[in-house]
């Protein structure tokens, strides 16, 4: 049972905003990885992140390597082929549902490496998760429609890794953590975005200032907002009483995806969507701990 038992109206409605920002980052990233590519977009997403948290730098101590670790999954492994995804991809929506495989892939992991111990329902519903995936991935949906979702299975598995890592940190604050993550990243994905994107000071100094607003609000809306705001609430609930919400921002994402981008809902994306958000659900669930 919760701390709190059932979530309180406005905490309630604090995890359906930070779903919708986790959501919005979605189009943020599409357009924002086609005016920079998606290494120099990320880029800017963390030295932005890195610029607003320096208030809150704290020297990790002897948790410091683990951090590195964390930050180095991150900056070298999710984020670049995360938002290359969301480069390639020509339905935003297929993007977003394919990158709640992460909790599966953390169960995984877990199970792997942890000695974790999961029933028949688990089993399952992990199946389930990455079956609806794969039937996504037969809609045919512009020439690096595959492509793009392997990236963000890639992607996921890079995020789960860091989300075990982040199991042996103890004390320390998410604004500091976040910081930490940023200097690793803002470092590792500047020295790729020089090596293989090459972008030139003519085109910085070209792009219109209103333009950097996509790298900045996933910077602020995804990273300082969102998983700030998600902290603060794990903080005062049992993570079992959280979990049911979490694919509300791959619905977001659909929603936006169709707002903005003008992405086209199939039956097989619809079908293989259902799947995949179910069998993450009951496997978040079912993995949360309950006191």
């Amino acid at each position: 049972m919760s701390r709190y038992g059932v979530l309180k109206p406005h905490h309630l409605a604090l995890l359906v905003f930070v779903n919708a920002c986790w959501g919005l980052n979605y189009i943020a990233g599409k357009i924002g990885t086609v005016e920079f590519g998606p290494l120099y977009f990320s880029a800017l997403r963390f030295v932005v992140v890195l610029v607003l948290l320096a208030p809150f730098a704290r020297w990790p101590q002897a948790q410091f390597k683990t951090v590195i670790s964390i930050g180095l999954l991150l900056g070298v492994g999710h984020y670049p082929l995360m938002f290359s995804a969301m480069y390639l991809t020509d339905n935003i929506s297929a993007v977003a549902i394919a990158a709640q495989l992460v909790v599966p892939l953390s169960t995984i992991i877990a199970v792997l490496y942890l000695k974790e111990q999961v029933g028949w329902t688990r089993t399952l519903a992990i199946a389930l998760s990455f079956f609806g995936v794969v039937l996504i991935s037969f809609e045919p949906i512009g020439a690096d429609h595959v492509l793009s979702l392997l990236f963000t299975t890639i992607a996921s598995l890079a995020m789960a890794a860091a989300a075990i890592l982040m199991r042996r940190l103890d004390n320390i604050g998410v604004f500091n953590l976040q910081f930490w993550i940023a200097a690793v990243a803002s470092i590792s994905l500047i020295i790729l975005a020089v090596l293989i994107e090459r972008p030139t000071w003519e085109f910085v100094k070209s792009t219109a200032l209103v333009d950097y607003w996509s790298p900045v609000y996933s910077a602020i809306g995804a990273t300082i907002v969102g998983h700030g705001s998600f902290y603060y609430l794990l903080q005062r609930y049992e993570v079992n009483d959280v979990a049911p919400f979490i694919t509300l921002s791959s619905l977001f994402a659909v929603g936006f995806g169709i707002l903005f981008m003008g992405d086209q809902l199939t039956t097989r994306i619809v079908l293989g969507g259902l799947l995949t958000l179910v069998g993450v659900t009951v496997v978040a669930v079912r993995s949360a701990p309950v006191k």
